[in-house]
Parts: C-alpha cells; structure tokens; sequence
C-alpha cells in the first residue's frame, strides 16, 4: 500500500535534519529531478530502476539505494515494475550533510540491513503522520541515525556488516594496521594466506560493495576527517599522517568524497568563518 506524507516545516529548520517528505512502497514512474534544492534519498525495494546523472546511468536493482544531494539534475526511471521508498530532507546545521559524507552531488549504496531499512522508515513515517506534538522531532532523530548508518558502511570501517570470514578479516586488520603505507594487492593476498588477485577482489567486493583499494582510500579519508576534527596540525601533514603521500591527490581525493576541501571541512567543524 503506498503511503506519502509531506510534513508542514516550521521551527524543524533548527535542526540538523529535518523530513520534508516520505514516500513507502512507491510504484515508481519516470520522472526528471530538477535542482530542487533538497536532498534526497531512494530506497530500491523490488525490481529494478535506474537514475541518469549528466548522460551517465546508475542501476538500482533491489537491495541497493541512492543519496541525491539536491544541486544535481537527474532523470529516475523504472525498468519494468520498480517498487521503491523514498525520503527527501533538508539540513538545518551548516555543513551536516557534509560532515556526514554525503555532501558528494550523489553516491550509491547497498542496503546490507534491509529489515532494519524498511523498519526505520516506517517509524519516521509514523513520526510526522501520528505524533503533531513531538513526530518532527522524532523523525528528525530517527532520520539523522539512518544518515549516520549509511555513512558508516560508506566509509566501509565497521566491522558488524562484515561476515565472520577470516580472509576477510585479515585483510580488513591488515589495511587498518597498514593504510598509511603503500599496499599492494600483493601484500593483501599474502595477509589474507595466499589468496589469488582475482579471487580477493571479487570476495572483498561481494562482502563490503567496494574493491579493496577503494576501502584503503575511504579508511584514508576517515582518518584525516579525525585529523583534522581533533588536531590543528597543517593540511599537508594530515595528508602524510592519513596515508596520502601525494597533497594534490589528497585534496582531489578529499573533495571527492567529503564535498569540501580540507580546510573547509576543518572551518565547518570548528565554526571558523
């Protein structure tokens, strides 16, 4: 049954985050996204759909969902019957969305807990239908720990969405022990105890969506996020201590995956001007 709800904003535009629309089981049809301004999120349920962003198209086959950052122009369409949810929101904090890594104009995800996905966003959907006194509230909470959860397996550092495997885990405790430093696939497979290039790239992508390089550059960035939250250390010594050896590619590399420059991002925590 599809339910939608746009919730009337008023003092929530204080908040961090705040729900400014919410769509579950939705029978999608094409549309074109302008750049409404508001980000949003997509939730693929059933079948499959596709968003095409500056001639380029992402497949969204079930199990798998969308961060749309609102300053992007994008057309989403079904391919064949596509059953999806959706939630659009605004951000009250400056830099929140940023902080939280998804100030990139989009990036896809895989829904590793979808039980827990379909749960969270019917109790914010319940939040802004059911409760006029406190649900905005509570859907603003609800909403921002949904964020801090996709950030999280963004980031690929958590360790409960990692299957008990042990070649897994060593790699993973090799690159955590390791990432400031060159890795090669090489070293990888020895850690791991002897794995071919082949086989550990396609085990690691099947259990964290990412190829291991791609996790060694997130585990990077997560480090000097930390950096530069809690130290004032200069930029360029951030990039060494982080892993990058290369300042160009680590401000490339930051912005790509952050939204800001480092130093913007420093200024955002800390509420420099």
């Amino acid at each position: 049954m599809l339910l939608v709800s746009y919730p009337e904003i008023k003092e929530e535009r204080t908040l961090p985050v705040y729900v400014t629309g919410i769509g579950l089981d939705y029978r999608q049809e094409t549309v074109i996204c302008r750049k409404a301004g508001e980000a949003q999120l997509l939730f693929s349920m059933e079948g499959t759909g596709s968003v095409t962003i500056e001639g380029y198209d992402y497949v969204l086959p079930a199990g798998s969902g969308m961060y749309l950052n609102g300053r992007t122009g994008c057309r989403i369409r079904p391919r064949g019957d596509w059953a999806m949810s959706w939630i659009t929101f605004g951000t009250g904090a400056a830099g929140c969305a940023e902080m939280l890594f998804l100030g990139r104009d989009w990036c896809t995800f895989d829904l590793r807990h979808r039980e827990d996905h379909v749960r969270v966003l019917r109790e914010i959907y319940d939040a802004v239908t059911l409760n006029a006194v406190y649900g905005a509230s509570r859907a603003s909470a609800l909403l921002y720990g949904l964020l801090v959860e996709l950030n999280a397996g963004l980031l690929g550092v958590t360790r409960k969405n990692v299957p008990q495997n042990p070649a897994m885990e060593s790699i993973i405790a090799y690159i955590d022990a390791n990432y400031t430093r060159d890795i090669t696939l090489e070293q990888l497979c020895t850690a791991a105890g002897g794995l071919s290039e082949q086989y550990l790239c396609r085990l690691f992508k099947q259990t964290t969506g990412m190829r291991p390089m791609e996790y060694m550059l997130r585990r990077r960035i997560s480090a000097a996020r930390t950096y530069l939250e809690k130290t004032d250390m200069p930029i360029s010594e951030v990039a060494l201590r982080s892993g990058f050896h290369n300042t160009s590619y680590f401000y490339r590399n930051f912005r790509k995956f952050v939204g800001l420059s480092p130093l913007a991002y420093r200024q955002s925590v800390h509420g420099a001007e």
